[in-house]
């Protein structure tokens, strides 16, 4: 495919062109402009530590690294809100080649800057540049405090809901140690595992890119992804990945300071994978925690514990390419009670909650 993305074109000018709010300018952000990239990522990391103290930190390094590098095919725009020339808000407006009438976004108000219209400012822009682009429908998201976990402001809940979005997808974040479960009960883990799938499959496992005779078939389990993963209300059409998109993807993640850490279970009658959980570390030396990117199991395998045998196997692998990580997290619709009763065992205890809200952009 050609890597770009359908549908109407994005507008790629400065686009402070009217004043959303008296005394701040919302500006594009320039990819050469290193400095105020930096102070982005500054205040994202302001932002999270505000809103979820002691959750799933911002690294710098790789958010800012986001912004140079985007996913491949997507259409992705940073701006920054200035006032007396410092950052005190960001917005991104991302689009994917395959819903192009969906924006999805990220917006943040520096902590020592909300109340005052800022962030209020920075959506109006947001939908006046949907509207002008000619897409449908933006998703913005936050974090909400889940009854018996760390407290979690609610103003993120309560702005989105003023500003007429609907919840469409409830995302529960969990964190698990690293040397989670124990020694003695992930043996037994492990046990159960092999003895449900050993007879018809096999587990692999690699760090860095996916290795040239597995390609076809983890392009085929990636494209699965948004088929298969409880997506809530937020109707996304799957992606079309072929081995190019595949390269592209990793060469983002690299990009982004992480490496990816895979296993796989392999059908010993077809050679083809079924199961594939991957875990993101920073290759930074900063960051104590890495992250699941996704954990899937072909639906016509079901039923032979290759979830639980896959994040075992990447576990086992984690601990043994990067010994520094002390934590793990992980993110699960809160619908997925199968995949959330694997983690469970594995010892990951719920953190909080991220809603996904979106609406229509002409509402």
């Amino acid at each position: 495919m050609s890597g770009r993305a359908t549908g109407p074109t994005p507008l790629r000018a400065n686009v402070a062109d009217r004043p959303h709010n008296p005394g701040v300018e919302i500006t594009e952000i320039d990819p050469g402009d290193d400095e105020r990239i930096a102070m982005a990522a500054a205040l994202a990391a302001a932002a999270r530590a505000a809103h979820a103290p002691g959750g799933q930190p911002i690294i710098e390094a790789s958010f800012a690294a986001t912004v140079l590098n985007p996913e491949p095919g997507h259409a992705a725009s940073h701006f920054a809100a200035i006032v007396d020339e410092r950052v005190i808000g960001y917005l991104r407006l991302e689009v994917a080649p395959e819903n192009p009438q969906r924006v999805v976004g990220n917006l943040l108000v520096h902590p020592d800057h909300r109340c005052n219209g800022y962030g209020t400012a920075l959506l109006e822009f947001a939908l006046d540049r949907c509207r002008a682009e000619g897409r449908e429908v933006l998703a913005l998201s936050t974090i909400a405090a889940l009854e018996g976990g760390p407290e979690r402001s609610s103003a993120g809940t309560r702005f989105l809901q003023r500003h007429g979005f609907a919840l469409a997808l409830d995302l529960v974040r969990r964190r698990a140690a690293a040397d989670a479960p124990g020694p003695e009960a992930e043996a037994r883990l492990r046990d159960e595992a092999q003895a449900a799938s050993a007879a018809d499959y096999a587990v692999r496992d690699w760090v860095g890119p996916v290795p040239e005779d597995l390609l076809a078939s983890m392009c085929r389990m990636d494209a699965m992804v948004l088929r298969e993963v409880p997506m809530g209300d937020l109707d996304m059409a799957p992606e079309q990945v072929d081995a190019a998109r595949l390269r592209a993807k990793e060469a983002v993640v690299r990009a982004h300071r992480k490496t990816s850490v895979h296993a796989v279970a392999l059908h010993r009658a077809t050679g083809e994978v079924v199961a594939h959980s991957r875990v993101d570390a920073y290759d930074l030396p900063e960051a104590r925690h890495c992250h699941v990117a996704i954990t899937i199991v072909d639906p016509a395998h079901r039923g032979h514990r290759l979830g639980l045998l896959v994040k075992l196997a990447n576990l086992r692998l984690l601990r043994e390419r990067f010994p520094h990580v002390t934590e793990i997290w992980t993110a699960n619709a809160a619908v997925n009670t199968a995949m959330i009763a694997i983690n469970e065992r594995l010892g990951y205890r719920p953190v909080e909650s991220t809603g996904i809200y979106q609406r229509p952009v002409r509402a």
